[in-house]
């Protein structure tokens, strides 16, 4: 039998060294595998921010690194490094006192200390900090800080109930949240709106605050909405908030894997200023440009990466969105561009200013623009002309037409004779001009500059030089805010729109009021007129005929959105106001129709067909009803004798 057991042995030992090989190459491929620093952020954008940048800075280092960014709330991301899911994020010291249960310290480093000092036991290492406080504050308008007399947290008891909006996360923090602030400052609380951070929740806060859903706002002290609308931020007069800075949060065994990453850690160590966060934020969230690109950028400006790094991450196709001069990125203008985000994600988004931003897409300079309808008419023989090949993709807000006089001036419009209109060939100078046409005023002098003229025309007519100042823009815009804060002017109202042909003429100009209110010393509404704010991009019927405009190339920079982009543009608007009838809409905007009655089919067979079945139905018809009666009729028989009636029988 061992002759015939000896071929068996000797091909399985080859067979054996062959797999004990293979096994050995896969063992050797395994231990080559670099490891992986996992790199966590919260789900809000100034700490996303902070975390992509150690993600950078430890590939600079040659760790490779994994992220996830965000990973979700702040009590999420910590139970995540504690159990080992994560290596390393941006966290606070106020708030790593506040997992504890420690009481709040106002002292940052005394804080750090602390928390180094508690978090050693549990093999977590806290970083040095990044140089700035994003401490929480509540916010609210300032015309109604300053009727309501509020300066402090402490005034807030005097107005009942508490109206506040919040982020979600705020609900929930057991010791520096809303429950545990209303206890200490002995408030009530009332109507609470809140939002999460992940859905654009900032912006939603502020706009419930602004549209004066609740007095009260809780925000960052670095975010970028406190500048933006010139908030008032309340004193914390009881110290109830800790300080907030944030520190880079890692595990020791991570820092055992990674020897360079303590260094690459420390690079940050007070790189990074509240005014500068307030900055990068504002880039991310109004500008609509990417966490990573932000980041990148600046690492590249302090020095911490070369300049060929920074080059190699900004390979993002950009996405122009155009605007005018005087739209501000806090208003609807930004709910434009934080909607372009949202639907190109991977996309690098940039803003470009233009008089008219239309003409930036149709000419391929843009691939979006935020207009009026009133961008897409010409003014022929004093009527209005569609003349734009472009067309509405979603609402985004509306304008009002603001003339703004001194206190002591014009009583009227007609008494206007020198109108400041800010930058040449703007909203406001085009507008202007049909206004004066609709209510048939003449002898008006336009009196147009260039871009960001509107200061200086304001300070003309301060002078004299210019009896009143037209201004297109959103109810409150900062910009005419500013401009109305200091009590030397007033609104004029735009009347008799509606007595004429004028609303024919120009369709897209509407009768309306500014709030009362709205501004600084505007006891009731002012009589103006309107223009909603679209989005608009090259006009799909133009598609059949190929890109068109100066400067257009075979790339097709004016090829129209696709319709389902378009559907997602409108609905990333969040507006449920449909394009004014006025704008070309966007066919994926248009309602569906019933299809009706289909045609009948004009081809000779089908006709043949149709021909003969309609003959023979009429031949089985003349069958059943002509036909028929003869056959039921009966000769009389042939004996029989029948004699006619005479008439009088």
């Amino acid at each position: 039998m061992k002759p015939r057991l000896m071929p068996s042995i000797a091909l399985r030992r080859p067979l054996a060294a062959a797999l004990l090989a293979v096994l050995a190459l896969g063992l050797a491929a395994c231990e080559e595998e670099p490891p992986v620093l996992r790199v966590a952020g919260k789900n809000f954008t100034e700490n996303m921010l902070l975390a992509e940048m150690l993600a950078q800075l430890a590939e600079r280092e040659g760790i490779t690194v994994q992220r996830a960014i965000p990973y979700g709330r702040s009590a999420e991301v910590f139970e995540a490094l504690k159990q080992g899911k994560i290596d390393i994020y941006p966290e606070y010291n106020g708030t790593g006192l506040v997992y504890l249960g420690q009481p709040a310290m106002a002292d940052g480093k005394a804080a750090l200390a602390r928390v180094r000092e508690l978090y050693g036991p549990l093999d977590l290492t806290w970083g040095e900090s990044l140089g700035f406080s994003s401490d929480y504050v509540l916010v609210m308008r300032p015309e109604e800080a300053q009727a309501l007399g509020v300066r402090r947290i402490s005034d807030l008891a005097r107005l009942g109930p508490l109206e506040i909006a919040t982020d979600s996360d705020f609900l929930e923090r057991p010791l520096d949240g809303l429950g545990a602030m209303i206890r200490r400052y002995g408030l009530t609380e009332g109507k609470v709106q809140s939002y999460a951070l992940d859905d654009g929740g900032k912006d939603k806060i502020t706009q419930a605050l602004l549209d004066g859903d609740v007095k009260v706002a809780e925000l960052f002290r670095t975010d970028s909405q406190i500048d933006a609308f010139d908030l008032v931020v309340l004193e914390d007069d009881l110290n109830f908030f800790p300080v907030y800075q944030p520190s880079p949060l890692v595990r020791e065994d991570a820092l055992a894997r990674f020897p360079k990453l303590s260094g690459a850690m420390t690079l940050l160590k007070d790189r990074v200023t509240a005014d500068e966060m307030r900055g990068l934020i504002a880039q991310v969230e109004l500008e609509g440009r990417s966490v990573p690109a932000v980041a990148l950028a600046f690492l590249a400006d302090a020095g911490l990466v070369d300049e060929t790094a920074e080059a190699a991450g900004s390979g993002a196709e950009t996405l122009t969105v155009a605007m005018g001069g005087l739209d501000a990125l806090s208003g609807p203008a930004g709910r434009a561009v934080r909607a372009a985000k949202a639907v190109f994600p991977k996309r690098s988004i940039e803003v470009a200013r233009a008089a008219n931003p239309l003409d930036l897409v149709t000419s391929g300079g843009a691939r979006l623009a935020v207009v009026g309808t009133e961008s897409f008419y010409s003014l022929e023989d004093g009527r209005a002309v569609l003349s734009s090949s472009a067309e509405a993709l979603g609402v985004v807000g509306y304008r009002l037409a603001h003339v703004i006089v001194p206190s002591g001036g014009a009583a009227s419009l007609a008494e206007v004779k020198r109108l400041g209109v800010g930058e040449a060939g703007s909203a406001s100078d085009r507008i202007a001009g049909k206004v004066l046409a609709g209510l048939d005023i003449g002898g008006v002098e336009l009196i147009s500059g260039e871009q960001g003229d509107l200061k200086a025309q304001v300070e003309a007519m301060s002078k004299g030089l210019v009896d009143a100042v037209f201004v297109m823009a959103p109810p409150g815009d900062s910009a005419v805010l500013d401009i109305m804060e200091k009590g030397r002017y007033r609104l004029l109202s735009v009347e008799g729109w509606s007595e004429g042909n004028a609303p024919i003429r120009f369709s897209f100009l509407r009768a309306a009021k500014v709030p009362a209110g709205t501004y600084p010393g505007q006891g009731g509404a002012v009589e103006t007129l309107s223009t909603q704010m679209v989005l608009a991009g090259p006009s799909s019927q133009r598609e059949a005929f190929g890109a068109q405009g100066p400067g257009t190339t075979g790339t097709a920079a004016t090829q129209p959105i696709p319709a389902d982009t378009v559907r997602k543009l409108a609905a990333a608007l969040g507006s449920t106001e449909v394009v004014d009838p006025a704008a070309p809409m966007a066919a994926a905007l248009r309602p569906a129709l019933d299809e009706g009655p289909q045609p009948l089919v004009a081809d000779l067979p089908t006709s043949l067909i149709n021909i003969l079945a309609t003959a023979f139905i009429v031949w089985m018809l003349y069958l059943l009803f002509a036909r028929a009666p003869k056959a039921r009729r009966k000769e009389p028989p042939a004996d029989l004798h029948i004699t006619p009636a005479k008439p009088n029988d």
